[in-house]
């Protein structure tokens, strides 16, 4: 069963239409998680699940963060990371290939 929040301690569920005037919040008694539907939506209104057990500030940053206009900032931050990792393993790599080197050159 879902049940529509309409009013809540932080007043998220309101705010949220700042963001977005056709959002709503939905409990989900069964899951025990708050999802984000979208009244404008075609065939299904839902957008996500809230990843927290309250609604709270988290959850205004986390559907802002997760609109489709927010897709450059996702993507770029995506590629920052991606490059952040690959930076890493080739640096530890390296550095393994050096210890080898030097370790068979101790041998030696």
């Amino acid at each position: 069963m879902k049940i529509k929040i309409d009013d809540d301690v932080y007043a998220i569920s309101r705010r949220l239409k700042y963001i977005d005037r056709d959002y709503f919040v939905l409990f989900d008694t069964i899951s025990h998680h708050f999802e984000i539907h979208n009244h404008s939506q075609i065939d299904n209104t839902y957008c996500l699940t809230i990843p927290y057990n309250t609604l709270d500030m988290r959850t205004l940053e986390y559907v802002y963060r997760t609109r489709t206009t927010e897709i450059d900032n996702i993507l770029f931050e995506i590629e920052n990371d991606n490059k952040l990792i690959e930076s890493t393993e080739r640096y530890r790599a390296q550095s393994q290939f050096n210890d080898s080197l030097e370790d068979m050159f101790k041998r030696s």
